[in-house]
């Protein structure tokens, strides 16, 4: 884990300095588009997330990795069975965490419809977790990167 000695103002005191994470922080790994990517994404972003300490709920951004690569596998791996996937966890300053997934599909049909189904699956289960989703092709034009931000804390949360 990265970490950083928080600045003090009171060089005299006689309490060691602060550690907090070292931001903004990034991590990738790339993964076959196999069904077991799924889990194998699993375990490393539960593994980074922890490392990283992000502040967020670090199961809801677990499944979302869960989610997003579930979706690659999916719909892409039948078409693209040779490809593979890249996952890219990073962290702000803010604490906001982007989680975004590569896969050799430059298209995505029927996005809108995607995020917006009555379902508790895919990326309906992604916004309901309170994540941004976007996706872009890239600049190749031979991929396309699907993406969530997650705020911290997140605006569905309710400290009242």
């Amino acid at each position: 884990m990265e970490l950083a000695v928080a600045s003090s103002s009171d060089e005299c005191s006689a309490d060691p300095p602060l550690l907090r994470p070292e931001r903004p922080q990034e991590w990738s790994r790339d993964f076959s588009i196999q069904p077991e990517a799924v889990r194998l994404a699993r375990l490393h972003a539960r593994t980074r997330f922890t490392m990283m300490s992000w502040s967020g709920d670090q199961e809801d951004a677990v499944t979302v990795v869960a989610e997003l690569m579930q979706n690659a596998v999916d719909h892409v791996g039948a078409e693209h069975s040779e490809g593979g996937l890249v996952l890219k966890l990073a962290v702000a300053d803010d604490e906001t965490l982007l989680i975004a997934v590569t896969d050799p599909s430059p298209t995505f049909p029927d996005f809108l419809t995607a995020i917006t189904a009555q379902k508790r699956t895919g990326l309906a289960r992604v916004r309901e977790l309170g994540g941004e989703t976007t996706w872009r092709p890239s600049d190749e034009g031979d991929k396309k990167t699907v993406q969530v931000l997650i705020k911290y804390p997140s605006p569905a949360v309710d400290f009242h």
